[in-house]
């Protein structure tokens, strides 16, 4: 009986906060609102809105977000949200990169007022893994290896457009398009970056057989803290 209670109050509070942030609305308007003006590089903004129900009657369509992000994010300029059978509907979206984030939603070619969010850097960098795998681990010489990694946040999500370096080290004399002065020395072989999803790729040629090591390694910036992948060692042979 009291869990029954909890959830009618919760629906009630959650119906009537749908209606409180748009009791301005008019017959045919679109609201939109963020729960706060600034957010920290990594957060997520987080926007709830609402559309008169006039608009689409009994059979409502998706609801058009319209994303403008600051140079350097991987969002998408359009999204979309699906409202309820008030009228009222949410989006979130991760602030990849600081500056100005803008939005406005659009509903059978009527528009919300647009808002602007600021990402600003927090206290600390969030932290960041990097992996890194690489195939056929035991090439040949004249093979290529093609090699794959991800660069992911605190929350498993994949960071986009980020600079990668590759290095490598030559342990027995093997090396990969490239030759060392001394054994055992590392340096940087390329730059690669990665993709909306965070992951990257590059291909290294074997040119000597031996064993050579390779590891990548992304500096970090204002919003990431920077981080190294595991050492990957392949062996070469002739």
């Amino acid at each position: 009986m009291i869990i029954l209670l909890l959830l009618i109050y919760f629906m009630m509070a959650a119906s009537a906060y749908a209606d409180n942030i748009t009791e301005d609305i008019g017959p045919y308007d679109i609201s939109l609102y963020g729960d706060n003006n600034i957010v920290e590089i990594g957060d997520k903004i987080y926007l709830t809105g609402k559309i008169s129900p006039n608009l689409f009657g009994s059979y409502p369509s998706s609801i058009v977000i319209l994303v403008s992000a600051p140079e350097g994010s991987s969002a998408d300029t359009l999204m979309l949200a699906n409202p309820s059978g008030n009228g009222s509907f949410s989006y979130t979206q991760v602030a990849d990169v600081g500056g100005d984030w803008e939005f406005e939603a659009l509903y059978t070619g009527i528009y919300s007022d647009k808002i602007s969010i600021s990402a600003v850097p927090g206290d600390e960098p969030k932290k960041t893994t990097l992996t890194l795998s690489g195939w056929p681990t035991f090439p040949k010489v004249g093979d290529e290896v093609t090699f794959k990694g991800r660069l992911t946040d605190g929350e498993g999500k994949g960071l986009g457009h980020k600079k990668i370096v590759y290095r490598l080290a030559s342990g027995m004399g093997g090396c990969m398009a490239c030759n060392f002065a001394e054994s055992n020395s590392w340096r940087d072989a390329g730059v690669s970056r990665t993709n909306n999803n965070g992951d990257y790729y590059f291909n290294l040629e074997v040119v000597e057989k031996g064993t050579v090591e390779v590891e990548t390694t992304y500096e970090g910036d204002e919003g990431y803290s920077p981080s190294t992948s595991r050492i990957l060692s392949i062996t070469v042979y002739s």
